[in-house]
Parts: C-alpha cells; sequence; structure tokens
C-alpha cells in the first residue's frame, strides 16, 4: 500500500463502495480498491481483489457490471502508517468477509455467509449476521483468531411487526458501538411508496419508490444474551448507510439533531435495476417523536448515492471501544 497525494482526474470514472474513518473507500476503473481522504485528497492504493474473489465471472464483466454491487459494506482501522491500514469488507452474494492487511488479501475462513455489517473496534473485527448473531476476530493474529460468537435472543416489536408487515416492508440490520455498549440497529422499508408517503402493495406497470419509514434500536445484554429495545440514544446521533456505522456525540457536531439516526441509502442492487430512481432514500429519523424526515424531493435519481464521512475527532474516537472485559477468548 502506499499513500500519495493526487490531482482529480486520476480518480476518475472510480465508484465509491463505502466510507470508514476521514475516508472514502472506493473501486477505480479497473475495480482495485483505494482510500480517499476528500480534505487532502491524498490515497492509499489496496491490492486488486484475487481473482478467487470474484471466481466464477470473468474480470471484465465484474468491472462492467459488478463494481457497484460486489462490495457491500467496508470497514477500515487506520495505524500511524498507511503501510499498516486494514480493510475489511463484505463482499458477493451470498456475503463473504475478508480483510487486506499486510498488502494481502485473506478471506476469513470461519465466517458466516450472511451478514449485514461489520465494524473495527480495538483491534478487533466485529461482524452481524443477518439473524442477529454476533462473531469477533482479533485481527493482529496471522490468521485472525475468533475470539466472540454469540447469538442472542432479540426482545419481540409487536408495534413494529403490526405496523410494518414483512409482505410491504423489508428491514435492514446495523451493527454500531456506542459508549462500550454493542447496537443493533433495525431499519424498516417500504417497499413500494407513493409521493404521498403511502406504502402500497406492488402493482404491475406502476413505478413507486422503496422509502425508509422506522428504525428500532437495541443493546446487547451479554450477561442475559439478548438484544433489549431502548427507547432513546440520549445526546448521541448514529449515521448509517454505506459508512462504518457511527455514533457521535451531539455536542461533537454542530447543526445535528440528538437521539437521531441520519441514514443514506445502501441498497445498491435495487438501487441500479432501474434508471429512474435510486440513491433517494436518504434523511433522519427521530427516536423522540418516531419521525422520518427525508432530504431529497420524490422523484430523484442520485448517481452516485450520498455517503455519509463522519471524521474522527476526540469525542467519537474516545466512547466507540467495545471494551475488552465485554469480550470471551
Amino acid at each position: 500500500m502506499s499513500g500519495k497525494t493526487c490531482s482529480r482526474p486520476m480518480w476518475a470514472g472510480a465508484w465509491c463502495v463505502g466510507s470508514s474513518r476521514n475516508w472514502l473507500v472506493l473501486l477505480d476503473i479497473n475495480g482495485s480498491p483505494f482510500l480517499l481522504n476528500p480534505s487532502s485528497a491524498t490515497f492509499i492504493h489496496f491490492p486488486p481483489f484475487p481473482h478467487t474473489f470474484i471466481h466464477p465471472v470473468e474480470h471484465s464483466y465484474f468491472v462492467q457490471f459488478l463494481q457497484k454491487t460486489f462490495v457491500s459494506k467496508v470497514a477500515l482501522m487506520c495505524s500511524t502508517s498507511p503501510l499498516h491500514y486494514t480493510l475489511a469488507i463484505l463482499y458477493g452474494c451470498p456475503c463473504k468477509l475478508a480483510l487486506c492487511k499486510s498488502n494481502t488479501w485473506v478471506k476469513i475462513s470461519d465466517a458466516k455467509s450472511f451478514y449485514s455489517d461489520i465494524v473495527f473496534s480495538n483491534n478487533y473485527l466485529y461482524a452481524l449476521a443477518e439473524d442477529g448473531s454476533v462473531d469477533a476476530w482479533d485481527i493482529w493474529q496471522r490468521i485472525p483468531r475468533k475470539i466472540l460468537d454469540v447469538k442472542p435472543t432479540i426482545e419481540r416489536a409487536e408495534e413494529e411487526d403490526r405496523e410494518f408487515p414483512r409482505d410491504n416492508f423489508s428491514t435492514q440490520l446495523y451493527l454500531v458501538i456506542s459508549e462500550g455498549d454493542l447496537l443493533l440497529v433495525k431499519r424498516y422499508i417500504g417497499n413500494f411508496v407513493n409521493a404521498d408517503g403511502e406504502v402500497l402493495k406492488e402493482e404491475p406497470d406502476t413505478v413507486c419508490l422503496y422509502r425508509t419509514k422506522h428504525f428500532i434500536v437495541y443493546k446487547l445484554d451479554l450477561r442475559k444474551i439478548k438484544w433489549q429495545k431502548i427507547r432513546s440514544l440520549r445526546n448521541k446521533v448514529l449515521f448509517l448507510g454505506a459508512n462504518e456505522s457511527t455514533s457521535v456525540p451531539s455536542q461533537a457536531l454542530s447543526g445535528y439533531e440528538a437521539n437521531s439516526i441520519y441514514f443514506t441509502d445502501d441498497r445498491w442492487e435495487e438501487m441500479n435495476l432501474d434508471w429512474s430512481y435510486g440513491g433517494h432514500d436518504w434523511g433522519v429519523f427521530n427516536l423522540q417523536n418516531k419521525s422520518v424526515k427525508l432530504f431529497t424531493p420524490y422523484e430523484i435519481k442520485i448517481n452516485s448515492p450520498p455517503i455519509w464521512v463522519v471524521p474522527t475527532t476526540k469525542e467519537n474516537s474516545a466512547i466507540d471501544h467495545f471494551g475488552e472485559l465485554h469480550v470471551s477468548t
């Protein structure tokens, strides 16, 4: 890996697949990953993905068609030197987990194949599966060593189950580390929403956009091995989407609402199915009044979609560690 400063044309044609810390993560016109710091125009190259990652398709097909959907989530662990940065990705379908450290890509062999989110904390890589289970690895080992594998029960959300039925809504799960706690965030997305915000049953030959309508937040109680629903984030602000899921104290920000979730569109496959929409589903959800405020008009196509870049500050870097005492080895 190398760190350099570049002029804008050098990243022309690249596609942004996510962000972490102060960095955007992009795939260049050849499908190779690199980091870009948008404030300093510094970039860091990572090795191309191994052919085994994109097998059985040809590399030319990958670059032309899969560049926008291959990587579903990224997380970055920074170091004093770019040579020691570690980049983790969720990729492919079904989802696989891999990381690049010491200039080498490694697929984590004991990972599941249905993760929803990944985050770094305290030199550990955490992964949230679609069933709510959480795995973690010590990535400083030559071969990443799994140090956590827990499948908590999830507190029933009967009110939400009635209000947001599965036949009209999709869900997306996120993992957030906030003040030493692991949070699971469940996002409810109306699959077929009209211009008045009503969720409808899908009809042939009718175009209605998907829209986020609600969130639930759970906190992991490791003693009970249970995700317990919480009603408030207090003074915290969550940033969710294609970025590494992040919690920030509201006092560290200006112009952002406490006890709120700021979200962007991360339905990679669906946003590339139709030319008339995609990237549009971004806004803010307030946990106190359960309201969604969208940042875009109803019919819009944003290509590429917005992605939060949440700079590392003293306030959020000091509180986003999931303590070692919580982890069983």
